[in-house]
Protein backbone atom coordinates (compact mmCIF):
# COMPACT_ATOMS: atom_id res chain seq x y z
CA UNK A 1 0.00 0.00 0.00
CA UNK A 2 1.32 3.41 -0.99
CA UNK A 3 2.09 5.71 1.90
CA UNK A 4 -0.02 8.86 1.95
CA UNK A 5 1.82 12.18 1.98
CA UNK A 6 2.02 14.17 5.20
CA UNK A 7 0.07 17.42 5.19
CA UNK A 8 3.30 19.36 5.60
CA UNK A 9 6.94 18.37 5.20
CA UNK A 10 10.30 19.93 5.98
CA UNK A 11 11.72 22.59 3.70
CA UNK A 12 14.65 20.32 2.83
CA UNK A 13 12.26 17.55 1.78
CA UNK A 14 10.24 19.95 -0.36
CA UNK A 15 13.39 21.22 -2.06
CA UNK A 16 14.47 17.68 -2.89
CA UNK A 17 11.07 16.88 -4.37
CA UNK A 18 10.54 20.11 -6.31
CA UNK A 19 12.25 19.05 -9.54
CA UNK A 20 10.25 15.83 -9.87
CA UNK A 21 7.04 17.66 -8.96
CA UNK A 22 7.67 20.32 -11.60
CA UNK A 23 8.26 17.65 -14.27
CA UNK A 24 5.08 15.80 -13.25
CA UNK A 25 3.02 19.00 -13.40
CA UNK A 26 4.42 19.97 -16.80
CA UNK A 27 3.47 16.52 -18.15
CA UNK A 28 -0.03 16.73 -16.65
CA UNK A 29 -0.51 20.15 -18.24
CA UNK A 30 0.63 18.95 -21.68
CA UNK A 31 -1.84 16.07 -21.53
CA UNK A 32 -4.68 18.41 -20.54
CA UNK A 33 -3.87 20.84 -23.38
CA UNK A 34 -4.05 17.94 -25.82
CA UNK A 35 -7.64 17.08 -24.88
CA UNK A 36 -8.97 20.57 -24.15
CA UNK A 37 -8.44 22.78 -27.20
CA UNK A 38 -11.11 25.45 -26.67
CA UNK A 39 -9.88 29.04 -26.60
CA UNK A 40 -10.92 31.39 -23.77
CA UNK A 41 -13.05 28.71 -22.09
CA UNK A 42 -11.90 26.78 -19.04
CA UNK A 43 -12.18 23.11 -18.20
CA UNK A 44 -11.72 21.44 -14.82
CA UNK A 45 -11.00 17.73 -14.58
CA UNK A 46 -9.96 15.62 -11.63
CA UNK A 47 -8.18 12.37 -10.89
CA UNK A 48 -7.56 10.32 -7.78
CA UNK A 49 -4.04 10.97 -6.47
CA UNK A 50 -3.03 7.87 -4.47
CA UNK A 51 0.00 9.51 -2.84
CA UNK A 52 -2.23 12.32 -1.53
CA UNK A 53 -5.15 10.13 -0.54
CA UNK A 54 -7.54 12.54 -2.23
CA UNK A 55 -8.45 14.05 -5.61
CA UNK A 56 -6.29 16.39 -7.64
CA UNK A 57 -8.11 19.04 -9.71
CA UNK A 58 -6.69 20.36 -12.97
CA UNK A 59 -8.06 23.55 -14.54
CA UNK A 60 -6.93 24.76 -17.96
CA UNK A 61 -7.69 27.87 -19.97
CA UNK A 62 -6.03 29.11 -23.18
CA UNK A 63 -6.15 32.91 -23.16
CA UNK A 64 -6.04 34.50 -26.61
CA UNK A 65 -4.39 37.74 -27.65
CA UNK A 66 -1.26 37.38 -25.54
CA UNK A 67 2.42 37.92 -26.36
CA UNK A 68 5.32 35.62 -25.57
CA UNK A 69 6.68 38.23 -23.14
CA UNK A 70 3.63 37.66 -20.95
CA UNK A 71 4.89 34.19 -20.06
CA UNK A 72 7.88 35.21 -17.95
CA UNK A 73 6.01 38.27 -16.61
CA UNK A 74 3.11 36.17 -15.34
CA UNK A 75 5.44 33.49 -13.98
CA UNK A 76 7.09 36.16 -11.83
CA UNK A 77 3.70 37.31 -10.60
CA UNK A 78 2.62 33.80 -9.62
CA UNK A 79 6.00 33.07 -8.01
CA UNK A 80 5.65 36.22 -5.89
CA UNK A 81 1.86 36.00 -5.47
CA UNK A 82 2.02 36.07 -1.65
CA UNK A 83 3.58 39.54 -1.68
CA UNK A 84 0.92 41.14 -3.89
CA UNK A 85 -1.42 43.69 -2.37
CA UNK A 86 -4.20 41.81 -4.19
CA UNK A 87 -4.53 39.04 -6.76
CA UNK A 88 -6.67 40.27 -9.68
CA UNK A 89 -7.61 36.68 -10.61
CA UNK A 90 -8.54 35.62 -7.06
CA UNK A 91 -10.26 38.22 -4.85
CA UNK A 92 -10.39 35.78 -1.91
CA UNK A 93 -6.67 36.46 -1.38
CA UNK A 94 -6.20 38.61 1.71
CA UNK A 95 -2.46 39.20 1.90
CA UNK A 96 0.67 37.23 2.65
CA UNK A 97 4.41 37.28 3.25
CA UNK A 98 7.52 35.82 1.65
CA UNK A 99 11.10 35.20 2.74
CA UNK A 100 14.04 34.73 0.41
CA UNK A 101 15.45 31.23 0.68
CA UNK A 102 19.22 30.88 0.61
CA UNK A 103 19.14 27.33 -0.75
CA UNK A 104 20.91 27.29 -4.14
CA UNK A 105 18.78 26.45 -7.17
CA UNK A 106 19.25 22.89 -8.34
CA UNK A 107 18.30 20.49 -11.13
CA UNK A 108 16.06 22.72 -13.21
CA UNK A 109 14.65 24.86 -10.39
CA UNK A 110 15.73 28.46 -10.84
CA UNK A 111 14.52 29.85 -7.49
CA UNK A 112 12.86 28.90 -4.21
CA UNK A 113 11.17 31.01 -1.57
CA UNK A 114 9.15 30.49 1.60
CA UNK A 115 5.80 32.20 1.85
CA UNK A 116 2.34 32.14 3.31
CA UNK A 117 -0.90 33.44 1.88
CA UNK A 118 -4.15 34.24 3.67
CA UNK A 119 -7.46 33.44 1.96
CA UNK A 120 -11.10 34.10 2.73
CA UNK A 121 -12.80 30.79 1.95
CA UNK A 122 -16.17 31.79 3.41
CA UNK A 123 -15.35 30.15 6.75
CA UNK A 124 -15.50 31.83 10.18
CA UNK A 125 -11.76 32.55 9.96
CA UNK A 126 -9.33 32.89 7.03
CA UNK A 127 -7.09 29.98 6.08
CA UNK A 128 -3.32 30.29 5.81
CA UNK A 129 -1.20 28.29 3.37
CA UNK A 130 2.49 28.15 4.34
CA UNK A 131 4.54 26.81 1.43
CA UNK A 132 7.83 26.37 -0.29
CA UNK A 133 7.32 27.99 -3.70
CA UNK A 134 9.68 26.85 -6.46
CA UNK A 135 10.04 28.22 -10.00
CA UNK A 136 11.07 25.94 -12.86
CA UNK A 137 11.44 26.80 -16.54
CA UNK A 138 11.75 23.48 -18.39
CA UNK A 139 11.78 25.17 -21.81
CA UNK A 140 11.39 28.61 -23.39
CA UNK A 141 7.63 28.20 -23.71
CA UNK A 142 6.86 26.82 -20.23
CA UNK A 143 7.13 27.90 -16.61
CA UNK A 144 6.10 25.85 -13.58
CA UNK A 145 5.43 27.15 -10.08
CA UNK A 146 5.41 24.35 -7.49
CA UNK A 147 3.80 25.08 -4.10
CA UNK A 148 4.09 22.56 -1.22
CA UNK A 149 3.04 22.98 2.41
CA UNK A 150 6.05 23.01 4.73
CA UNK A 151 6.70 23.20 8.45
CA UNK A 152 8.62 26.50 8.34
CA UNK A 153 8.28 29.93 6.79
CA UNK A 154 7.66 33.59 7.57
CA UNK A 155 6.21 34.17 11.03
CA UNK A 156 2.46 33.57 11.07
CA UNK A 157 -0.01 35.73 13.00
CA UNK A 158 -1.06 34.34 16.36
CA UNK A 159 -3.93 31.86 16.04
CA UNK A 160 -3.56 31.41 12.28
CA UNK A 161 -5.56 28.45 10.95
CA UNK A 162 -3.36 26.43 8.60
CA UNK A 163 -4.67 24.54 5.58
CA UNK A 164 -2.46 22.41 3.36
CA UNK A 165 -1.48 21.62 -0.22
CA UNK A 166 0.04 18.31 -1.30
CA UNK A 167 1.88 17.24 -4.43
CA UNK A 168 1.16 17.93 -7.26
CA UNK A 169 0.09 21.52 -6.65
CA UNK A 170 0.76 24.87 -8.32
CA UNK A 171 0.66 26.53 -11.72
CA UNK A 172 1.89 25.70 -15.21
CA UNK A 173 2.13 28.47 -17.81
CA UNK A 174 2.70 27.72 -21.47
CA UNK A 175 2.78 30.00 -24.52
CA UNK A 176 1.84 28.82 -28.02
CA UNK A 177 0.34 30.48 -31.10
CA UNK A 178 -0.68 33.72 -29.42
CA UNK A 179 -2.31 31.97 -26.46
CA UNK A 180 -1.11 31.93 -22.90
CA UNK A 181 -2.17 28.65 -21.34
CA UNK A 182 -2.78 28.60 -17.61
CA UNK A 183 -2.99 25.33 -15.74
CA UNK A 184 -4.01 25.46 -12.08
CA UNK A 185 -3.26 22.14 -10.43
CA UNK A 186 -4.74 21.88 -6.95
CA UNK A 187 -4.30 18.99 -4.54
CA UNK A 188 -5.55 19.68 -1.03
CA UNK A 189 -6.89 17.36 1.68
CA UNK A 190 -9.48 19.85 2.94
CA UNK A 191 -9.95 23.32 4.38
CA UNK A 192 -9.07 22.53 8.01
CA UNK A 193 -12.70 22.49 9.12
CA UNK A 194 -12.26 19.33 11.23
CA UNK A 195 -9.26 17.50 12.73
CA UNK A 196 -6.97 16.31 9.93
CA UNK A 197 -8.19 12.74 9.37
CA UNK A 198 -11.83 13.78 9.63
CA UNK A 199 -11.20 16.75 7.35
CA UNK A 200 -9.78 14.46 4.65
CA UNK A 201 -12.70 12.04 5.10
CA UNK A 202 -15.21 14.90 4.76
CA UNK A 203 -13.71 16.39 1.60
CA UNK A 204 -13.26 12.96 -0.02
CA UNK A 205 -16.88 12.05 0.75
CA UNK A 206 -18.14 15.28 -0.83
CA UNK A 207 -15.96 14.75 -3.88
CA UNK A 208 -16.92 11.10 -4.38
CA UNK A 209 -20.61 11.96 -4.10
CA UNK A 210 -20.29 14.69 -6.72
CA UNK A 211 -20.95 17.42 -4.16
CA UNK A 212 -17.90 19.39 -5.26
CA UNK A 213 -19.74 21.90 -7.44
CA UNK A 214 -18.67 24.85 -5.29
CA UNK A 215 -15.05 23.74 -5.48
CA UNK A 216 -15.19 23.36 -9.26
CA UNK A 217 -16.92 26.75 -9.60
CA UNK A 218 -14.08 28.34 -7.65
CA UNK A 219 -11.54 27.04 -10.16
CA UNK A 220 -13.73 28.08 -13.10
CA UNK A 221 -14.19 31.62 -11.78
CA UNK A 222 -10.48 31.92 -11.12
CA UNK A 223 -9.71 30.96 -14.73
CA UNK A 224 -12.29 33.38 -16.11
CA UNK A 225 -11.05 36.23 -13.93
CA UNK A 226 -7.47 35.57 -15.00
CA UNK A 227 -8.59 35.63 -18.65
CA UNK A 228 -10.54 38.87 -18.23
CA UNK A 229 -7.69 40.54 -16.36
CA UNK A 230 -5.04 39.56 -18.94
CA UNK A 231 -7.29 40.73 -21.77
CA UNK A 232 -8.00 44.09 -20.10
CA UNK A 233 -6.39 47.30 -21.34
CA UNK A 234 -3.51 47.41 -18.85
CA UNK A 235 -3.23 44.41 -16.51
CA UNK A 236 0.18 45.54 -15.26
CA UNK A 237 -1.46 48.55 -13.61
CA UNK A 238 -3.20 46.22 -11.18
CA UNK A 239 -0.01 44.65 -9.85
CA UNK A 240 1.40 46.14 -6.68
CA UNK A 241 3.79 44.33 -4.40
CA UNK A 242 3.63 44.81 -0.66
CA UNK A 243 6.66 46.40 0.96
Amino acid sequence: MQRVQADQISVDQAILQATANAAEMAAMAAQHRAIHTDINHSQTIRHWQPSAGTYCYQTHIAIAGQSSERLSWLAEIFFNAATLSSQPWYPQFAGGKSDTLSAPPDRGISRHQLSWGRFDLGLPSPRYYRQLVSLAQPDEQTSVIVARSVTEGPRLPAGADLAYTLDPNGEVLHFNNGCLHWHHICCTPGAAILPRRLDRWLINSLRRLGLDKAERNTYRREAEQLRDWLQSANPAADINYQV
